[in-house]
């Protein structure tokens, strides 16, 4: 059981760094129409967080273990409420303006390489600006969220 709790800490830890990071990052650079800041982002993130995602679910998976292994009631309601915090994690990091990002540091990267206009990258950055502090900002307070009910499990 304390293993598997270990294990959920240190996974979550990691795909929150790495997740709110790029979050970060890539708003960061959107917000001041950066356009080589965002292509860095890309370069360095790749088309999609497969370290940050894969230790979200790997972290969610030793969670059900420790619970499973600890006596937890899987339907007490503070795990209840971290299922539904997961669920809106999910679909926050689903939806289109999230999904528009890694496309959008590759449009950054092709200006940068000059096979596309860098004014049409800022354009496409100063249109997403407010939808993307959004998300991150959903984000951001939704790992918070988890946070907090796991530390203080409320319910």
């Amino acid at each position: 059981m304390l293993i598997f709790k270990l294990l959920h800490i240190w996974s979550m830890f990691a795909a929150v760094t790495l997740l709110v990071g790029e979050a970060l990052f890539y708003a960061r650079a959107i917000w001041r129409a950066d356009v080589a800041g965002l292509a860095a982002v890309r370069r360095l993130v790749g088309g999609r967080p497969v370290i940050g995602a894969a230790l979200l679910v790997a972290g969610i998976v030793f969670g059900l273990l420790a619970a499973l292994t600890g006596g937890f009631d899987l339907l007490a309601g503070w795990l209840l409420a971290a299922y539904a915090l997961i669920a809106a994690l999910f679909a926050v990091n689903g939806s289109p303006w999230v999904q528009r990002l890694p496309r959008l540091g590759l449009e950054a990267m092709e200006a940068e390489a000059g096979q596309r206009p860098v004014d049409d990258v800022v354009r496409a950055m100063a249109g997403t600006r407010t939808a993307v502090l959004v998300v991150v900002t959903l984000n951001v307070a939704l790992f918070a969220a988890i946070v907090l009910d796991m530390v203080v499990k409320p319910l």
